[in-house]
């Protein structure tokens, strides 16, 4: 009765020490894979729009004074 839930228990540790150990392993490929991931839903602005946005906060913090 006992030995069921105890090995279950055991079998369920090895598993997430396998998961564990291959996110580890892999670990530098699925960061990439995510920063792909946030490159698309939200892309970096263009060297012209830094540029002019830049020009804008020129501009406003020299109005201000």
């Amino acid at each position: 009765m006992l030995a069921l839930p105890l090995t279950q228990l055991l079998l369920c540790m090895v598993q997430l020490t396998l998961l564990g150990g291959v996110l580890m392993f892999f670990r530098p490929l699925l960061v990439g894979i995510v920063r792909a991931l946030v490159l698309v839903v939200r892309p970096r602005p263009t060297k012209d729009e830094l540029a002019a946005r830049r020009q804008r906060a020129q501009a406003a913090a020299v109005g201000s004074h």
